[in-house]
């Protein structure tokens, strides 16, 4: 008999998306699910929803709580679980009917800690996968995979598209209170978990609402941002300095996405953060512009902005229009 696999989704004011998401994970064809609906307070009818989808099949338990955000809601599922694996789902996102029974054949078959697929990033128009290449198979140790995860690729940064051992999820806590809660929850797991296997087929469906840095502009908290990356960089630094160059790539990236957010603001340079921001970028320029991980528009971008930050602002949002209007 196939083992009990808990699949955690966080419900927070989605009704419109709700269904579809519960029904991409009823439908799949490993079918011994525990299906967690976790209602994070909502003021909308996914609560009801949630009962009414419970009341049609027995493998949904409903859970209500009061509002405490997407960390809590998660911790929340996590704790009651009773599969032998967690999956994380997020409601306004769907799922391949037969991602869940690869992840779990893959994991069976390597031994894995934890295993991993492609995601499909979903925009009104179009779709995308996030890595190029679909028929990668890989089992990588713990220092492989934090290679892959930082550049971002084969292993893309979202924690819904990995299937983790219930023993593995135990040990690890979603932040409370913060924002990028799966780059803080992968900090904790590629410091406990010891093998992944990851697939590079694009079952996991990320949907993009109509949002974008111009529609949720920089808030001071988005600096946690660069805080967990710093961590990322301090631990490679000690454990895994073979990393380094990929450690660099990210915590840079981090800088520059934050810095994006920053200069859409007509009174950018009126922000506290933002000489911070400014100064690592003009001066690890150089640096970036040699580091190939980045793309060659991203390198000759980093030395624009140590030349002027206006032009390198102008150069900016051009290419956010660019690609506003490629994915509308």
């Amino acid at each position: 008999m196939s083992e009990l696999i808990s699949v955690i989704v966080p419900v927070y004011n989605v009704e419109q998306y709700l269904e579809k998401c519960v029904q991409s994970i009823q439908t799949q064809t490993y079918s011994n699910l525990e299906i967690l609906l976790v209602d994070d307070g909502a003021t909308d009818s996914s609560g009801h929803l949630c009962d009414e989808l419970a009341s049609q099949d027995e493998r949904i338990r409903v859970i209500h709580k009061e509002n405490g955000g997407l960390s809590s809601a998660r911790n929340e599922g996590q704790k009651v679980a009773q599969g032998k694996y967690v999956l994380f789902v997020d409601s306004d996102d769907y799922i391949h009917e037969e991602m869940i029974d690869s992840l779990y054949q893959q994991l069976i078959a390597e031994n894995a800690d934890v295993s991993s697929c492609n995601v499909m990033n979903v925009y009104t128009t179009n779709q995308t996968p996030q890595c190029d290449r679909e028929d990668l198979y890989l089992v990588l140790n713990r220092e492989e995979f934090l290679r892959e995860y930082l550049i971002g690729q084969k292993v893309p940064g979202t924690i819904c598209n990995k299937l983790i051992r219930k023993e593995i999820a135990d040990k690890i806590e979603f932040p409370v209170g913060k924002i990028y809660e799966d780059a803080f929850y992968h900090y904790q797991l590629v410091q406990i978990a010891e093998k992944y296997v990851v697939n590079t087929k694009p079952y996991y469906y990320y949907y993009h609402r109509q949002q974008s840095i111009t529609t949720n502009p920089y808030r001071e908290r988005d600096l946690v941002y660069i805080t967990i990356y710093q961590q990322f960089y301090d631990l490679v630094k000690q454990q895994f300095p073979k990393l380094e160059e990929e450690a660099f790539f990210r915590l840079s990236y981090a800088h520059f996405y934050i810095l994006d957010k920053m200069l859409v603001e007509d009174d950018f340079e009126t922000l506290a953060d933002y000489p911070r921001v400014r100064h690592y970028l003009k001066q690890h320029a150089f640096e970036i512009a040699k580091n190939t991980i980045f793309q060659k528009g991203r390198r000759i971008a980093a030395l624009a902005l140590k030349i002027n930050i206006h032009l390198y602002r102008k150069l900016m949002l051009a290419n956010m229009e660019k690609n506003k209007k490629i994915h509308d």
